[in-house]
C-alpha cells in the first residue's frame, strides 16, 4: 500500500532502488518484473550487513510493518535496530522512515505508541542524517476495512483525520533524499481536508461502490472474541482502533514543515482516481 508508491516515485525521479523481501517471487507478482528485488530479511543482522557491505547504497527507506506486538517488536523495532546498525559499517548517508501522527510521548500510554517511539529514537541516536514521517490516515487504507460488500467502523472514532494520498507521501519521501535541510527533521504530513473515519467511509460508497454499507463493530465484543480465541492479530487491532478512538489528530510541536512541499491531494480527487482504477480492471 505505501512501499510500492515510494519506489515507483524514486524510480520515476532517477534513482536506483533495490527492494528488500523476504519473498521475492511474491513481491515480484504484486509490483511487477520491471523492479529489482533482493532476498532478505531485516531481522537477521548477519544477511542486511551483508548486503550493504556488497553494494554501496546512499539510502535505506524504512517501510516495515506486522499485525501483532510479537512481530512489531521483531520486525519493525529489531529489525530497524539491524538496518541502522548494518548501515553505521557501510556507505549510508541517509535513512528515511515511516511512523505515526501521535507518535509521541504524551501518548505513550499506548502500547503501540511506545513501540514506535523506540523505532524513532533508534533512528534519531544513529548518527545518520534522518528524515521521520509522522504520517496521519492513508486514504488508500479505506480498502483494508472493506470485507464481504462491507465497510467496518470499528467503535466510534470521533476524531477529524487529515487524510493523505500515498502519492503525495511518495513525493516527499524521494524529495528528502535531494533535500538537505529535511536530514535530521522529523515531519508531520497531513492533508488539505479532514473527515471523520465514518465521513470517509461515506464519501468513498457514494464515487466508489454503492453497494457498500457501514456496519458498526464494537470494540468491546471484539475485545472479548479477541481474548476468548487468543488471537494476537485481533487484540493488536483493537488496541489500535481503541486508540484512534481517543486521541484526536494533533501533529508534534514543530514538526508542519513544508521543506519538501505538503501533501495537496483532496478525498474527490483520489476518490475519482480509486474509481477509474476500478472501472479499468
Amino acid at each position: 500500500m505505501l512501499g510500492f508508491p515510494v519506489v515507483k516515485k524514486l524510480m520515476q525521479d532517477g534513482y536506483e532502488v533495490d527492494i528488500l523481501t523476504r519473498n521475492p517471487d511474491h513481491a515480484r507478482n504484486k509490483f511487477g518484473a520491471e523492479y529489482s528485488f533482493i532476498a532478505g530479511d531485516v531481522t537477521d543482522f548477519n544477511s542486511v550487513q551483508t548486503l550493504l557491505k556488497k553494494k554501496n547504497y546512499d539510502g535505506i527507506h524504512i517501510n516495515l510493518s506486522a499485525m501483532t506486538y510479537r512481530d512489531i517488536k521483531k520486525i519493525e523495532v529489531e529489525g530497524t535496530s539491524n538496518l541502522v546498525k548494518a548501515a553505521t559499517e557501510s556507505s549510508i548517508k541517509k535513512i528515511t522512515i515511516i511512523s505515526g501522527m501521535g507518535v509521541q510521548e504524551k501518548n505513550s500510554w499506548s502500547r503501540f505508541v511506545r513501540l514506535k517511539l523506540d523505532t524513532e529514537k533508534i533512528i534519531t541516536s544513529s548518527g545518520i542524517p534522518y528524515t521521520i514521517f509522522n504520517c496521519t490516515h492513508f486514504m488508500e487504507s479505506i480498502k483494508r476495512y472493506i470485507r464481504n460488500g462491507k465497510i467496518s467502523l470499528m467503535g466510534r472514532p470521533p476524531h477529524v483525520w487529515s487524510w493523505i494520498a500515498a502519492a503525495d507521501y511518495a513525493q516527499m519521501v524521494s524529495r528528502a533524499y535531494s533535500i538537505e535541510e529535511s536530514n535530521n527533521k522529523i515531519i508531520s504530513v497531513m492533508g488539505p481536508e479532514k473527515l471523520t473515519m465514518k465521513q470517509a467511509f461515506q464519501k468513498y460508497i457514494d464515487v466508489v461502490d454503492p453497494s457498500l454499507k457501514i456496519t458498526a463493530v464494537s470494540l468491546s465484543m471484539l475485545k472479548i472474541i479477541a481474548y476468548i480465541t487468543l488471537n494476537d492479530m485481533l487484540k493488536y487491532v483493537v488496541d489500535l482502533m481503541t486508540y484512534f478512538e481517543k486521541t484526536a489528530e494533533h501533529p508534534k510541536e514543530g514538526t508542519l514543515l513544508d521543506i519538501l512541499g505538503t501533501p495537496s491531494t483532496t478525498f474527490e480527487e483520489w476518490l475519482a482516481m480509486e474509481k477509474k482504477s476500478l472501472e479499468t480492471k
